[in-house]
């Protein structure tokens, strides 16, 4: 009920999104972007291309030169951007909303940048809301949280997009949960990208079939929630829906926390841990080390998934990204290399992670050459990337100036000095063109991202 009110009273007022979360829309698609770019600029590690089925002009797959009807270019630019976990999280929606929502709506031909971005804050407004009532139950019953608060979101934003009232909005958003599900357990593998671009599909179904049905279920519609029981959320109890979501809906409750843009490619959960280790190696002269031991709890280890030969990017494997943390000394990086697959390889062999209680900090231990052990723990001191902060789009500039200095002279960067939003409209403009061919013959390693 507490959804339905703000539901409600957010879609009569679209002209009166604050600027704040416009803008921070337009830094998490710009991320997005950036990070579908990054993808293009990465040789693949397996030498597979995905083909593109559809045909028809429309919307640009991005950083490709190739036009396609929207969906399919939509659903394209979603696997670029998301290929590398490296895009943006909203972490009071459970998720990666800008995966959805920027594809979708940038695509749209009958809609300018400006309106797409205050669409984009208020289904970012309606995730929340829901993310907060269902994110850690569904994900404690082994439920995926993105696609299933992402393709919310998207219905949502589409939907109003195309100018239906709440009742069909509720309709679309009925369907879609009435026949998608998620499987956490999928996570380190293809069927991450299975489950994302399969979300993308049945929102984009949900929308056009409920749009067109001439004969909605409006008491089912206006229960549009009730298929969520199914994944083990008591939205019936009274500790069903936390303060943030029951609370007054002229309250934009997105603003408590703006979306936190990555500046590593794996999975969040991972920054505690990395935070730790690189205040560690920070510490020490020489990063050579008997072993590095690791301890974390158990939510954070949840999403660990080892990779059977992740030479760079492997996003869940938690031992992979120590390893690589420890190496540059830092908790930042991107999906272009910057080690030989050896010394990754190495390193990972000293890591030895352990998982302790939900209650417990995470500590590192590094065992000298001499056999000293030298400990850090996390703490509210340990150093935090800086997204969150008045710097909070620092990690935007520093994907950007990767990619600045990736592509050189030939690529026409973009203005970085006014703004998020600025930025997007110069990506987004450059987007139509396929960069591919830029990269022709430049190293990989040897210096290349300094």
């Amino acid at each position: 009920m507490a959804l339905d009110v703000s539901l409600d009273a957010v879609t009569s007022r679209l002209g009166d999104v604050p600027a704040i979360l416009v803008e921070d829309a337009a830094a998490a698609s710009a991320d997005f972007l950036l990070c579908a770019l990054i993808t293009r600029l990465s040789p693949a590690e397996d030498g597979r291309e995905r083909r593109l089925g559809g045909e028809g002009a429309g919307s640009p797959v991005w950083w490709t030169g190739a036009v396609h009807r929207a969906e399919t270019a939509a659903e394209a630019n979603l696997l670029a951007g998301i290929a590398a976990d490296f895009d943006a999280v909203h972490y009071l929606a459970g998720g990666h909303l800008a995966a959805f929502l920027a594809p979708a709506l940038l695509g749209r031909r009958d809609l300018s940048v400006a309106e797409a971005l205050r669409l984009q804050a208020v289904a970012t407004e309606f995730a929340v809301r829901v993310g907060q009532v269902i994110k850690d139950r569904a994900r404690a019953n082994g439920f995926h949280v993105t696609p299933l608060v992402g393709g919310l979101s998207m219905v949502y934003a589409l939907a109003l997009a195309d100018g239906h009232d709440p009742d069909r909005v509720k309709w679309c958003l009925r369907l879609f949960l009435s026949t998608f599900r998620s499987d956490y357990g999928l996570l380190g593998s293809d069927g991450r990208l299975y489950q994302m671009t399969q979300a993308m599909r049945q929102a984009y179904a949900a929308v056009a079939e409920g749009g067109a049905h001439a004969r909605p279920d409006l008491p089912s519609a206006r229960a549009w929630w009730r298929p969520l029981a199914a994944l083990g959320i008591p939205l019936d109890s009274p500790d069903g829906p936390s303060d943030r979501s029951a609370g007054p809906s002229d309250r934009w409750i997105s603003s408590d926390r703006f979306t936190d843009l990555k500046p590593m490619p794996c999975c969040a959960y991972f920054f505690s841990a990395l935070a730790v280790v690189a205040g560690l190696r920070g510490r020490l002269d020489t990063g050579a080390v008997r072993r590095l031991e690791v301890r974390v709890p158990r939510y954070v280890f949840a999403a660990h998934r080892p990779a059977a030969d992740g030479f760079w990017l492997a996003p869940f494997d938690l031992d992979h990204n120590i390893a690589i943390c420890w190496l540059l000394r830092r908790n930042s990086w991107t999906p272009l290399p910057e080690l030989t697959r050896d010394e990754v390889r190495r390193m990972r062999e000293l890591v030895h992670v352990h998982v302790v209680s939900d209650d417990l900090p995470v500590t590192a231990v590094a065992v000298t050459e001499d056999g000293t052990e030298v400990t850090a723990t996390e703490s509210a001191d340990t150093p935090r990337p800086v997204d969150g902060t008045d710097r909070r789009h620092a990690a935007l500039w520093q994907k950007h100036d990767t990619v600045r200095r990736r592509l050189g002279p030939d690529w026409s960067a973009p203005r970085t000095d006014e703004g998020a939003e600025r930025l997007l409209r110069d990506l987004l403009a450059g987007s139509a063109a396929d960069v591919r061919g830029l990269t022709a013959g430049l190293p990989l390693l040897n210096g290349a991202l300094q």
